[in-house]
């Protein structure tokens, strides 16, 4: 049995013995065009449809990614074969965000938990075991070859000295190799690991191999690995014209550099470029039998070693695991060879023969460099003559565990001689190591001697973990350099720290391997040390990959921290930069400019915030060199860094008022994961509150990328003369997943305190919040925002802060998870606020639906409260309400004797009884409302009289809100003011929420709600995508409703998945404790307009009725909407059939109905060609109009509704009325 069927069942009976979603295996085609096997699996698509790249350890193209040559893992393992020898193995899973912090909460190629990984089981092993996961065979790589991967580790035995070993093996012929070995700081979520293949000829496996000690488990996850840049070249489509000086290949037609020829690096397909009779006259020395002329100089710290990998001291993991001439374990290389003196650093010098430049021929080194493992290691090259010794190329940073190509030009007039410095820097060992050293034709060797001695300069006094200040008075700490404050005298410890300007090339270090590269240039363009740019240019590398710097190591940074910087990205150019943070290993992008069709020069600033060191800022760039780009025209200059001194006190600001119209204002984002609050003025977050058309601050969990639990708003310290202010502001939760959203106070020393807080989805709308912050005398303090995710769909948003003096108004809307909100139960103080697990009452809260939720509880049991006796639970006073507003409330009793509860409202000292509830007992909340209207301050009051409860009885109150409008029957719902009594069941997350038709979402939705028929209409919804295979159900409940044996039920429902093959379903169920059963359905697509139901209900007991939406076996982007939902218990129901009664996408659905009919009668009636006629008209009444952009009318920071006039629309020509 081949291993790939094993792994097929071994998955099958994972699915049998677990609970968790079973892998569903899609179906590909494989080499439909039959080409032969040694084309199959080479990295070129050979079929029309690329079938022959299938299941090759990766897909044609990951159609998540769009990237071909991807294993996304999405209902496939490309043919991934796990080969362990034990319990420990591979195999398929798919996260979840109720295991944040154990396993992965989501995948990397979707950022949702609805996406699958490889990951390895969680069996223990004793002593230790492997798991290995091994690729199918592959053919022909090209040099240009990276293998790409994300990868994730967790577990109880991590630490800061041990961590499991995941490597990347390759294998060829005889040789396995190790490409890539993860680093020990790989602890935080889907790192990316980059391996080079270099090049192969024949048949090649790779292998990732997770090793595991018993005594310290931990598990392993493998996502979207990529083979990039790996197909040999191709022959071109047309003829192509090559240069003078160029060489064309004759199997692809591509054109060969003459500095890339006879390189050590095959360009052509059939090898043409590295032709041995043209390579002759090239001195190559590739170690494999001796040093060639080279020679070590003996009177250095360090010497240069010759080894092969098979033999070399592997102590260090960064040592090279292969050389560059043969690509195996088996070749020589030389290297630093610093094993014996620690890490205090030192230097190693190779110099090559005595040398002359042809004055006809060019003279040139091309070698390739292993530089590796350390950020402090550098490769410097000099020429030397009887007069000097001059610098030509410096390469310094971790460039990565393969061999890159470096080319150096001499242009000198007298005899020289080229030394080669491998300086290695104070701390982590790291790799120095060259190979394939090959000098030009122009190079011409001589037989004498330099006279002048080979000598080193003066060393530094200064110690190896100090720096030397410019002026020589000084030696300070190396943690103290690129700190944003000067600690020299001449505050040289800050010149070299990324900051471009006139004066300074910022310390920047080029990281880039191929054919890009950052240069320092002055204002005309040419390369200078003291140029006042970086810009991109043409790079010696033999590699595909963008061009990388970064600054040197900075830190630590203040929270108002930003970068500044003028750009230009050219025409078509492309630009970003990222924030590396090496202790965590993470690389996030912050900034992303694409080219914008002109060379004008632009003003960025990047928030930095407050961040510890040690950080890095890298700048990356990208240019087609095949097509038109010039990449000259891209550039960064005049960057500096901004208010960045950790240790300076930030001003006290003018207050924490803020409508983020022109910018931040004193708040600022704390340091996170990649989950941050970002300024915005994009659709995609919906309008702000100010105008309608301005900025406001969002945090949006689903974006793409984006990782972490959390992100923080922080301000400026604030001091205040007063006890108490109250701090308003604005917010936004949408989303069926959206989390929770607090505001927290912060005092220095103290633990942060919640003073406000909202869980769950409050819909596509703005809501005005307060909290009043007290204040300690003399002390300073602050205020956060923090946005907890638990899920991946939604987005939450705020805007427009101000400070009120004195304490806030009562709360309009209470969840009591914060606080008792300003309710009172006067002397006898019967009613108390607790914990849903704090003992006696309900086991779950309503708000969040669990044990740690809070509610307030009335002990109504005869001891307590005994009967006839009442108790008033009373809240704070109100504003006046100049309109009519609906107070909501949950209630939950648990007594062997029904009792009742009353709701009066104080009205300018007057009491009106505006509820009286008959209370029924249960197990469930119950759901209650009332409408009011009062032109003085009022409160509310709760009254239950006591009616002879056992030891544990007790009635539970939770969520009150106060909203404007008219309040809704008992099952029913317009879902303009929210869901009303309508709830998700709790822990269902993937499940429905409520939205305008103008707010956009992930997947088409209506356009326009049926209530109003316009876009500023709400319905409920649910995001059929968003529940994925596996996870394919979701459910809307109703509060509670009383036995009935003839009531009807009345709604409106939208389903339009025209063109496609929608499995997607709507159920209308009755649930009880007689179980459930299913009053109606519709699936697949029904209409592109609002449609009617009206069901008969009935139950003999207490009941619900539940909207349930179903994917199918194939979610595919599209939305079931429900709205106008109308529960009415009168003994007549009419007719229970469905009608369409609204036209969606904007034009009128009665006149499509009519006109449907009139063509109906003409095709009776009339001939052929007047039927055709009449389908067309037909067609083009239900054709959907292009989707609109969200346009707000703005408002003045006052939320308020207006009564609507709903006008119908005129009918159009050609249309029925």
């Amino acid at each position: 049995m081949s291993g790939s069927w094993r792994l097929m069942l071994w998955m099958l009976l994972l699915g049998e013995l677990t609970t968790g979603p079973q892998f569903s295996i899609q179906a590909v085609f494989l080499n439909r065009c039959r080409t032969p096997t040694q084309n199959v699996c080479n990295f070129v698509c050979d079929c029309w449809d690329c079938s022959d790249e299938n299941q090759c350890g990766y897909q044609k193209e990951s159609v998540a990614l769009a990237i071909p040559f991807t294993c996304d893992f999405e209902g496939s393992t490309c043919g991934w074969e796990d080969v362990s020898t034990t319990n420990f193995r591979w195999g398929p899973a798919r996260a979840s965000i109720s295991n944040w912090g154990t396993d992965p909460s989501f995948d990397h190629t979707l950022g949702t938990d609805l996406g699958w990984y490889m990951t390895t089981t969680k069996q223990e092993v004793k002593p230790s075991a492997v798991a290995r996961l091994r690729s199918p065979a592959m053919r022909e790589a090209a040099a240009t070859c990276e293998i790409h991967a994300w990868y994730h580790l967790w577990g109880p035995g991590l630490n800061e000295s041990h961590h499991p070993t995941l490597t990347l093996e390759l294998s060829n012929e005889n040789y396995t190799t190790t490409l890539w070995r993860n680093p020990l700081s790989s602890v935080s979520p889907w790192r990316e690991m980059v391996a080079y293949t270099g090049q192969i000829r024949g048949t090649f496996q790779v292998t990732f191999s997770v090793t595991q000690d018993y005594s310290r488990p931990a598990q392993m996850a493998l996502d979207d690995v990529e083979f990039r840049n790996c197909g040999l070249p191709t022959p071109s489509s047309g003829p192509t014209s090559c240069g003078p000086d160029e060489l064309q290949c004759s199997n692809s037609g591509a054109c060969i550099a003459a500095d890339r020829r006879c390189d050590g690096t095959e360009d052509c397909q059939d090898g043409d470029d590295e032709d041995p009779d043209h390579c002759a006259s090239f001195s190559v020395c590739h170690f494999e039998g001796g040093w060639c002329g080279w020679a070590t100089v003996a009177d250095r710290t360090f010497l240069w070693v010759r080894n092969f990998s098979l033999q070399a001291d592997q102590s260090s993991a960064e040592r090279p695991t292969r050389d560059h001439s043969t690509n195996s374990p088996a070749g020589y290389f030389v290297y630093v060879h610093n094993q014996h003196l620690g890490l205090q650093g030192g230097s190693a010098w190779l110099a090559s023969p005595v040398l002359t430049v042809n004055n006809t021929t060019p003279c040139h080194l091309v070698f390739y460099l292993h530089l590796h493992g350390s950020n402090t290691n550098i490769l410097n090259i000099y020429y030397r003559t009887e007069k000097a010794m001059e610098l030509v190329r410096t390469r310094s940073g971790d460039l990565g565990n393969y061999w890159f190509r470096e080319k150096v030009d001499f242009q000198v007039e007298e005899k020289f001689q080229i030394v080669i410095e491998g300086l290695v820097g104070a701390g982590q060992k790291g790799s120095i190591a060259l190979d394939d050293l090959i000098l030009s034709p122009g190079c011409m060797e001589q037989s004498s001697n330099l006279s002048v001695p080979l000598e080193p300069g003066p060393g530094s006094s200064c110690g190896p973990d100090q720096f030397p200040c410019r002026n020589g008075m000084l030696c300070i700490g190396a943690e103290l350099v690129c700190d944003f404050k000067a600690d020299c005298e001449d505050g040289s410890d800050e010149w070299e720290c990324g900051m471009v300007s006139a004066n300074s090339s910022g310390g920047w270090m080029d990281l880039s391997v191929g054919r890009l590269q950052w240069t320092v240039r002055n204002p005309s363009g040419q390369i200078n040390a003291t140029g006042h740019a970086l810009g991109l240019s043409e790079g010696p590398g033999q590699m595909l990959s963008v061009a990388r710097a970064a600054t040197p190591v900075l830190g630590p940074s203040g929270l108002s921290c930003t970068l500044e910087m003028d750009f230009t990205t050219g025409p078509q150019g492309f630009l970003a930069l990222a924030i590396a943070d090496e202790s965590l290993g993470t690389r996030r992008w912050v900034w992303a400019a694409l080219g914008n069709g002109t060379v004008m020069w632009e003003w960025a600033r990047v928030p930095l915030g407050a961040r510890a060191r040690p950080f890095q800022i890298e700048l990356m760039g990208s240019e087609d060199l095949q097509g038109s780009g010039d990449p000259s025209l891209l550039a960064v200059s005049n960057l500096a860094f901004v208010n960045c001194d950790a240790s300076a006190v930030l001003a006290n600001s003018s207050g924490l008022s803020c409508n983020f119209e022109k910018g931040w204002c004193n708040w600022f984002v704390e340091q996170s994961d990649g989950f941050e609050w970002e300024l915005s003025a994009s659709p995609g977050c919906g309008t702000d509150h100010t105008t309608g058309s301005g900025s406001f601050l969002c945090a949006n969990p689903s974006a793409p990328g984006v990782q972490g639990l959390s992100a923080r708003l922080i301000s400026s310290p604030q001091t205040s003369v007063a006890d108490f202010s109250c701090f308003s502001f604005w917010y936004r939760m949408e989303g069926p997943q959206i989390g929770t959203l607090s505001l927290l106070v912060k005092y220095a020393g103290d633990p942060e305190q919640v003073i406000w807080s909202r869980t769950g989805s409050h819909g596509a709308v703005w809501h005005r919040a307060f909290s009043t912050v007290s204040h300690r005398p003399g002390q300073k303090f602050q205020l956060v925002f923090e946005a907890l995710r638990d899920g991946f769909l939604g987005s939450m948003a705020l805007d427009d802060f101000a400070v009120i003096a004195g304490v806030c108004e009562a709360q309009k809307s209470c969840s009591f998870e914060m606080d008792d909100c300003g309710f009172s139960a006067g002397e006898c103080q019967a009613w108390v606020r607790q914990k849903a697990a704090g003992g006696q009452g309900p086991p779950t809260d309503h708000t969040l639906g669990l044990p740690e939720g809070h509610y307030m509880l009335l002990n109504t049991s005869e001891s307590a409260l005994p009967p006839r006796q009442a108790v008033t639970l009373h809240s704070q006073a109100f504003p006046p309400l100049r309109r009519i507003h609906c107070i909501t409330f949950w209630y939950h009793l648990k007594s062997s004797h029904p009792g009742f509860l009353r709701a009066d409202i104080k009205d300018g000292g007057k009491h009106k009884v505006s509820l009286s509830v008959n209370l029924v007992p249960g197990e469930a909340w119950h759901y209650g409302n009332f409408s009011v209207r009062v032109e003085d301050e009022w409160q509310v009051t709760f009254e239950v009289e006591g009616f002879g409860g056992g030891p544990s009885s007790y009635l539970a109150l939770d969520d009150l809100h106060v909203k404007e409008g008219g309040c809704s029957g008992a099952g029913s719902c317009d879902f303009e003011l929210g869901t009303c009594g309508w709830s998700k069941p709790p822990g269902d997350w993937y499940s429905w929420d409520w939205k305008e038709g103008a707010t956009p979402s992930q997947s088409p939705s209506p356009r326009i709600d049926h209530t109003f028929g316009t876009k500023a209409g709400h319905y409920a919804y649910v995001d059929i995508a968003m529940l994925g295979m596996g996870r394919s159900v979701a459910r809307l409940t109703s509060e509670p409703l009383t036995p009935a044996t003839n009531s009807c039920l009345r709604f409106h429902y939208h389903m339009d998945f025209l063109g496609q093959s929608s499995q997607a379903e709507l159920r209308v169920k009755v649930s009880s404790l007689e179980g459930e059963r299913t009053l109606w359905s519709a699936a697949g697509h029904q209409s592109q307009a609002w449609l009617h139901q009206t069901l008969r209900v009935s139950s003999l007991t207490e009941f619900q009725i539940v909207l349930e939406a179903t994917s199918g076996a194939w979610p595919n982007s599209e939305t079931i909407a429900v709205d106008d939902v109308s529960y009415d218990t009168g003994p007549s129901c009419g007719k229970t059939e469905g009608s369409q009664e609204t036209g969606g996408s904007g034009e009128g659905s009665r006149a499509g109905m009519v006109a449907g009919i009139v063509c109906s009668v003409l095709l009776a009636l009339l001939a052929a060609g007047a039927a055709v006629y009449c389908l067309k008209r037909w067609r083009t009444l239900g054709e959907r109009m292009p989707m609109e952009r969200t346009s707000v009318q703005g408002f003045d920071n006052v939320a308020f509704r207006d009564d609507r006039v709903i006008i119908p629309p005129m009918p159009t020509d050609g249309e029925v009325e």
